[in-house]
């Protein structure tokens, strides 16, 4: 099935700012040991290639045929899919606004776990709480938003240690909160990407400073596989 949503993530890469902020916060978390990183959910490879621009090797997972696609356009590494990897194997793994987009969310991690190395990390980047769900969320397909102690449990669950986390673009909350009280049509526009890339979002990287990270549209999670005692 065609996925609803790759008109926004057309529109999505617009938004310079955000998208090199979020890739240097991942950079800043991941194993320093490895030059490789797996891009789980790569959609149409904006994250991939900005970090491919880093210096590292990246490999792509994307199911939707048309992105894959424009994966391979964009000459990155697509790879079918995480189980191509065998067992405790990878050193670094990332996902950007992704697991909204998985019905069986819990099996996708325990997938993500069994492949990770002892030493690897898992950066997390998912829409934070329920209560924000809007007329957006539901038009890209997304299962849900993450309440935060509903998404510890499950990564501990799946036998993830929890390394960090915290909440991301404060601002982006109370816009979130706004849009889905007055917009009912799930619709966004270049032109609001773009304000909000160039003015809002650096603003809200204050305030998530000045509140601490306490709250924000998204969560960050940093994560490596729990070291079991048999």
């Amino acid at each position: 099935m065609k996925y609803a949503g790759t008109d926004v993530l057309n529109l999505m890469t617009k938004a310079k700012n955000y998208n090199k902020y979020l890739v240097n916060s991942c950079l800043s978390k991941i194993n320093k040991n490895s030059k490789t990183i797996i891009d789980f959910g790569a959609g149409l490879g904006t994250f991939s290639e900005l970090l491919a621009q880093r210096g590292f090797s990246i490999e792509c997972i994307e199911p939707d045929a048309e992105q894959a696609e424009i994966i391979k356009m964009k000459g990155l590494t697509l790879i079918e899919s995480i189980e191509n990897y065998p067992d405790n194997s990878i050193d670094n793994i990332v996902s950007f606004n992704v697991f909204e987009h998985i019905k069986d969310d819990e099996i996708a991690l325990e997938q993500i776990q069994k492949k990770l190395k002892p030493d690897g990390i898992f950066f997390l980047f998912v829409p934070a709480n329920s209560k924000l769900y809007s007329s957006f969320d539901k038009k890209l397909g997304h299962f849900r938003r993450y309440d935060l102690d509903n998404l510890l449990e499950m990564v501990r669950k799946c036998n993830f240690a929890i390394k960090n986390y915290e909440y991301f673009d404060s601002l982006g909350y109370i816009l979130a909160f706004i849009y889905k009280i007055i917009n009912n049509r799930g619709t966004i526009s270049a032109f609001s990407i773009l304000l909000f890339d160039k003015i809002i979002f650096p603003f809200s990287i204050l305030l998530d400073k000045l509140f601490n990270k306490k709250f924000g549209k998204n969560i960050v999670m940093i994560l490596s596989k729990e070291v079991i005692n048999e």
